[in-house]
C-alpha cells in the first residue's frame, strides 16, 4: 500500500486529508515537526509528499530542495499561492505537480495517482477503495460485491468515490459537478442526473440499487 507524507500546518486540513487518503485507500505519515520530513523521507516509508508551501520556520520550497539533494521521491505542492510564478518557482525547486487550494478531492487524487503511476510503475498493486462489502477499483473502473462486478465509466467511478468518501453526508448537486467537471460551462444539472441514473442502474446488478439515497432540494448521500 503507498504512503503518503503530508506536510500541512493546518491542524484541521492536514486531519481532513489524512481522512480522505485513507478512505481511499493510502498510507498516511502526518508529522508534528516539520523539522522531521528529511528524516522520514530518508527513512524509505513513504512514497510521495504533500508539501505545503507555508509552514513555519522553513517553508515546503526550502524543504523540498533539501529532500532533492537525496531522494527522487515525488513531491506535490499544496498551496494557496495563485500565480504562475509560484508554480515555476516550485517546479524549479524540484517539486513535481502543484495544486491550489482550496483544491476539489477527486483531481487531487488524480494528480496523486499520475505521480505514483509515473514514479512507481512496477508497483503492481492496485488502490482499492473499500467500503461496507463494495470494493471500488478505480483504475480499473470497477465495482465489486462478491464474486460480482460491474464496468463503470469514468465520472460513475467519481461519483461513487466522492460519496464513499463521504458516507453518511449529503453531497450537494452543485459540489458534484464542481468536483467531477471542475466547472466547465457546458455542464448542466440535467448531466448529473443521467450519470446518476444509469450509476443506479449498475449498483441493481449488485442487488444495491438503493444504496444511494436523494434528498430533494439537498443532493445525494449513502
Amino acid at each position: 500500500m503507498m504512503r503518503l507524507l503530508i506536510a500541512e500546518d493546518d491542524e484541521v486540513l492536514r486531519r481532513e486529508l489524512s481522512r480522505d487518503l485513507e478512505s481511499h485507500g493510502y498510507e498516511t505519515a502526518v508529522p508534528e515537526r516539520f523539522e522531521d520530513v528529511e528524516d522520514i523521507v530518508k527513512e524509505g516509508k513513504v512514497h510521495l509528499v504533500l508539501l505545503d508551501v507555508t509552514l513555519p520556520g522553513r517553508d515546503g520550497y526550502e524543504i523540498c530542495r533539501s529532500i532533492r539533494r537525496f531522494s527522487r521521491i515525488p513531491i506535490l505542492f499544496l498551496t494557496s499561492r495563485d500565480t504562475d510564478m509560484d508554480e515555476l518557482y516550485g517546479m524549479t525547486m524540484g517539486g513535481d505537480d502543484f495544486v491550489r487550494k482550496p483544491y476539489k478531492m477527486p483531481i487531487l487524487l488524480a494528480r496523486i495517482e499520475a505521480l505514483i503511476r509515473r514514479s512507481y510503475p512496477d508497483a503492481g498493486t492496485e488502490r482499492e477503495i473499500l467500503w461496507q462489502d463494495f470494493r471500488l477499483l478505480p483504475a480499473k473502473g470497477k465495482l465489486c460485491r462478491g464474486e460480482r462486478e460491474v464496468i463503470l465509466t469514468r465520472q460513475e467511478t467519481l461519483l461513487l468515490s466522492c460519496l464513499f468518501a463521504r458516507p453518511g453526508e449529503v453531497i450537494r448537486r452543485v459540489d458534484f459537478i464542481e468536483e467531477l467537471w471542475d466547472n466547465q460551462f457546458f455542464i448542466d444539472d440535467n448531466t448529473l442526473s443521467v450519470h446518476m441514473t444509469r450509476l443506479r442502474g449498475k449498483l441493481k446488478e449488485l442487488d444495491a440499487g438503493d444504496l444511494i439515497v436523494t434528498r430533494y432540494g439537498q443532493g445525494y448521500l449513502i
